[in-house]
């Protein structure tokens, strides 16, 4: 199968980055530092942008990830609202007038990256400063510091606990699409099977090829950031505009033959 050709690929692949600009570069040379980013300048300097083409440079061809010509399937945009002061927007919560544990995109796009492995997914949290970051985004900075090697993987804690799980378990997989998820749309090393008992047994963990990108803008109508968030992150600041290649530049928007795999952006 596609997939299978492509992790049997990835398993032999020398890491090449020759045909990269060094902008690009330094992009990756970050994120294999920390899977957190943020990009902050002025509105209209790409910052979003950016996250999108760095989706396309790693989307390969297996299963459905490249279904959407305008967005690829290794892509998920986030729009913080201001009246986010807790995670449950993030990482959902349990409705106690359901009786259920109320799934968020931001969980359906974890778990499908635990499908896909040798994939990087990227989480572009626009806007990210319009609420603040340490009160929404509390779970996800600490489990970013719990990040170890064991056998050759990037484990951390949990960012939704196993109980949660064991508890909900029929309603909250029949909800991920663990039950529907065609065979031809799993990587061939993940089984739908595999994925439940790690909820079960771990909780939902942070995906080593995850990568989360904050865009920033400041201004009056935005908060500062805290030293937690500052010290887990890797900031780029996005002020310049070159405005006489605007209309030169190749578009990146688009799928490529030679896509990046996860080892070009995990440590």
């Amino acid at each position: 199968t596609e997939a299978g050709n492509y992790t049997n690929k990835i398993n032999k692949q020398v890491i090449q980055v020759d045909n990269l600009d060094g902008k690009t570069l330094n992009y990756l040379t970050a994120i294999r530092t920390k899977p957190f980013i943020l990009l902050a300048g002025i509105s209209g300097t790409g910052k979003s942008r950016l996250v999108r083409e760095l989706a396309f440079l790693s989307c390969p061809k297996i299963g459905l990830l490249q279904e959407n010509a305008t967005t690829p399937g290794n892509y998920c945009m986030i729009e913080v609202k201001p009246n986010w002061h807790d995670s449950s927007e993030l990482l959902g919560y349990t409705s106690g007038l359901q009786g259920s544990y109320i799934v968020t995109p931001f969980v359906k796009f974890l778990i499908k990256a635990m499908r896909y492995p040798e994939v990087p997914f990227f989480v572009c949290l626009d806007e990210m400063n319009l609420a603040p970051v340490e009160q929404y985004f509390a779970e996800y900075l600490s489990v970013l510091e719990t990040r170890k090697v064991d056998n050759d993987k990037i484990v951390s804690g949990s960012l939704i606990s196993k109980h949660i799980f064991q508890t909900y378990k029929d309603a909250i997989f029949k909800e991920l699409d663990l039950y529907t998820i065609e065979r031809e749309d799993i990587d061939e090393t993940v089984q739908r099977s595999e994925i439940e008992e790690r909820l079960l047994a771990d909780g939902l963990c942070l995906p080593q090829n995850v990568i989360v990108v904050g865009t920033v803008n400041m201004d009056d109508t935005t908060h500062q950031f805290s030293r937690k968030v500052i010290d887990r992150a890797m900031t780029f600041e996005m002020n310049h505009l070159n405005f006489t290649s605007m209309f030169e530049e190749e578009d990146r928007l688009t799928y490529t033959d030679n896509p990046l795999d996860a080892a070009h952006f995990v440590s």
